[in-house]
């Protein structure tokens, strides 16, 4: 079993690299903005008022952090929902290597779009009159 598990971070060291990049610029983040009243703010929101399909996803990483899943699916329900999935897309194309969930294959391509589909549905739905609760937090 060790074996397997060095050949895994052999075979994946860029990825698990890049992984442990994100997480740390996303711990220093965190830090920054729980010390500090600096926030990156959201261009899109700024620029027309909207709320885009990415906001909220501060607010939904913090709660997460914090362990409280409920708060995090308010702040940002479409990101909460898709995140598992994609989680589990990559893990089980990572370990499993299964032929139909090759990189740039004909599956990727369709999940992709779904998401994007999703999150461009997502993004108009929230700023309709009545779907106030799909807004973060801090937008509502």
């Amino acid at each position: 079993m060790p074996q397997k598990i060095t050949a895994f971070f052999q075979m994946h060291r860029k990825q698990l690299c890049a992984v442990a990049v994100v997480l740390a610029l996303g711990a220093v983040y965190y830090l920054l903005i729980w010390l500090t009243p600096f926030r990156i703010p959201c261009l899109f929101q700024k620029l027309t008022s909207l709320a885009c399909p990415g906001c909220g996803v501060t607010h939904m990483c913090i709660r997460l952090v914090q362990l409280d899943f409920i708060g995090a699916a308010r702040e940002n329900l479409a990101i909460a929902c898709l995140a598992p999935i994609w989680i589990l897309w990559l893990g089980v194309r990572s370990c499993l290597h299964p032929a139909w969930m090759r990189k740039n294959g004909k599956a990727e391509r369709i999940f992709l779009i779904g998401c994007i589909v999703l999150l461009v549905g997502f993004g108009i739905a929230r700023n309709l009159p009545g779907l106030e609760f799909l807004l973060p937090s801090y937008l509502r």
